[in-house]
């Protein structure tokens, strides 16, 4: 099984529980203004121009493949009310999370979220709901 395929069980499963997961992209784009030919260059097929190009990050290094929320209730003097509390999820089939994931998830549960490796379901629902 793939990789996404397994990210996309274990979306699956936090929403039927109640969480909510994200498939959190990290690494760099261009973007600017899009030419596509014919034109005074030269395009290879699949080939586009971009101008004014700019460099676009998205996320940082260590972030983890999935963030969202978790559903819980809190205690006594707001009995009732809930709250959404912050989840990061690396989904690692086979492979071993880089020191950076590590950091990022130590972080995350430091400050009171809840994050983890998941290579199964039993990985997601012990991170989730501990």
């Amino acid at each position: 099984m793939a990789e996404g395929d397994l990210m996309r069980r274990l979306q699956k499963l936090a929403s039927s529980l109640g969480a909510r997961l994200f498939r959190q992209q990290v690494g760099m784009a261009w973007v600017g203004k899009v030419e596509r030919g014919p034109g005074h260059f030269r395009l290879a097929a699949g080939d586009v121009v971009i101008r004014n190009a700019r460099p676009f990050h998205a996320g940082f290094e260590g972030m983890s493949d999935l963030g969202g929320w978790v559903p819980v209730e809190i205690t006594h003097d707001m009995i009732g009310s809930t709250v959404a509390v912050y989840a990061q999820v690396e989904v690692k089939e086979n492979g071993r999370p880089t020191k950076e994931q590590t950091a990022w998830v130590d972080a995350v549960n430091n400050a009171g979220g809840r994050a983890g490796v998941a290579r199964n379901e039993a990985d997601l629902n012990q991170i989730l709901w501990r």
